[in-house]
């Protein structure tokens, strides 16, 4: 009875610690804590794939910006001891790198782990990223190790990206002479994502449910979307042409496949097609939350965007308008929230927007969500808040017309004054847009 008391114990205080430093995010979890009673954590049991992968390991070793030789190390089962003569004066100065031939996938979710020992203190900078891009990555976190004591990390549920060549980096810059460095425990793990389980769990509370699409059926719901049909040139001198499920040779401009909506543009003849679906377009929603997580398309001269106009009220722009979430290509990555009506529009460089660099948001999926009230309007990007604009409670439609109902849009669009405004380049086409869900909350 002795052994299970002490396991017993042991889970209780690794438990404590873990919620004593745990941050939490919609979706991903990180760890970070220094280890002295507890020797190991429990991880979920999937295969380890860092343990079968190719690796090849390279260093940066350069005190005072200057590359001397290469520090020794030997690798005992997983277990790497590394030798740092030198003492270096900045971050980035002792770089380790494990460049393997792993790839990962946007549809997935994945697990990470490390451990981290220091015969002196240091602080460790750990990154796992795309080998060649450094602004591609799953994270960066800057870890304070003990001397002496054994530091672990973890990120659990990260939302997958779409890699090649993982590559993690552990850096140990700012070290004193002779630090002797063990690193152990490297798991990385995949594992099937579910976007169901989050589906009644607004992030705000007291809201419920009142529409959404998994896209969990081979078709995309004529009750829940429309088409728009236009020619190139209908707005903003855009050059798609927005066609009803199908370009005159029968190939899709969107369909509902493996559980993701993908809206595809690509050149046909001398056209470029594409599609611009209205959600609930009768009805809309007045006020709530609705957010959609969506993987951004890639090239020059694409434009896509989740946003909101009103079900009735006038003309553009007194009518009003929210861009929830908006990107070109040519600045890949830049994701950006407006509003527009009769007092802030782009058309008088007036317009309230506001610009996130949003890592990997053309390599993996990210959730753009509107919170819409009576007195403000904020957008977020993966839980971050984005644009705010507040309801300045004058009575006056020329600066808050966001008092009706206004329905979702989800469109790609090519070209055109900001899509295009560096030009376009069409070796990009086809190309294509999936959103995993849509969904709208209300206050109860």
């Amino acid at each position: 009875m002795n052994h299970i008391k002490t396991l017993l114990c042991m889970m209780a205080c690794t438990l404590s610690i873990m919620a004593q430093s745990m941050s939490v995010h919609r979706g991903e979890e990180q760890t970070f804590f220094n280890i002295s009673e507890v020797d190991s954590i429990t991880f979920d049991p999937t295969p380890n794939l860092w343990q079968n992968a190719e690796k090849s390991i390279r260093f940066y070793y350069a005190p005072s910006w200057n590359q001397i030789a290469d520090p020794t190390y030997t690798e005992q089962n997983g277990t790497y001891t590394l030798t740092l003569t030198r003492a270096t004066s900045a971050q980035w100065q002792a770089q380790m790198h494990f460049i393997t031939n792993l790839a990962t996938d946007a549809h997935k979710n994945y697990n990470f782990r490390i451990k981290i020992r220091s015969d002196k203190a240091l602080t460790a900078t750990v990154k796992l990223y795309q080998d060649g891009n450094d602004n591609l990555y799953f994270f960066e976190e800057r870890l304070p190790v003990g001397a002496n004591e054994e530091c672990s990390f973890e990120r659990k549920d990260m939302p997958g990206l779409d890699m090649n060549r993982v590559c993690l980096v552990l850096d140990f810059g700012s070290n004193r002479a002779n630090t002797e460095v063990k690193i152990s425990s490297i798991s990385f793990t995949e594992k099937d994502y579910d976007s169901s389980l989050d589906l009644n769990s607004c992030p705000l509370p007291d809201y419920r449910l009142v529409w959404n699409d998994e896209f969990s059926s081979r078709t995309i719901s004529s009750t829940r979307w429309t088409y728009q049909t236009a020619d190139a040139g209908w707005v903003n001198h855009e050059l798609q042409t927005y066609v009803n499920g199908k370009s005159p040779k029968g190939t899709k401009v969107a369909e509902s496949s493996d559980g993701t909506l993908k809206i595809h543009t690509f050149k046909e003849g001398e056209k470029i097609y594409s599609a611009r679906l209205y959600g609930r377009k009768s009805v809309g929603f007045k006020y709530g939350y609705i957010e959609a997580r969506i993987k951004l398309p890639k090239g020059k001269g694409t434009w896509p965007a989740w946003w909101m106009m009103p079900v009735s009220g006038g003309g553009w722009p007194g009518c009003g308008e929210i861009d929830i979430m908006e990107e070109v290509g040519v600045d890949a990555n830049d994701v950006s929230s407006s509003i527009h009506c009769a007092a802030y529009n782009h058309p008088a460089n007036t317009q309230k927007t506001h610009h996130l660099y949003c890592v990997g948001a053309e390599e993996g999926f990210h959730v753009y969500a509107l919170e819409w009230t009576e007195d403000y309007i904020r957008t977020y990007v993966d839980g971050k808040e984005q644009l705010y604009f507040e309801n300045d409670h004058e009575g006056n439609n020329d600066t808050w017309p966001f008092n009706k109902a206004f329905y979702p849009i989800l469109n790609v669009a090519w070209g055109g004054d900001w899509g295009g405004y560096k030009g376009v380049d069409e070796s990009a086409l086809p190309l294509t847009m999936e959103v995993d869900y849509v969904r709208a909350w209300q206050k109860e």
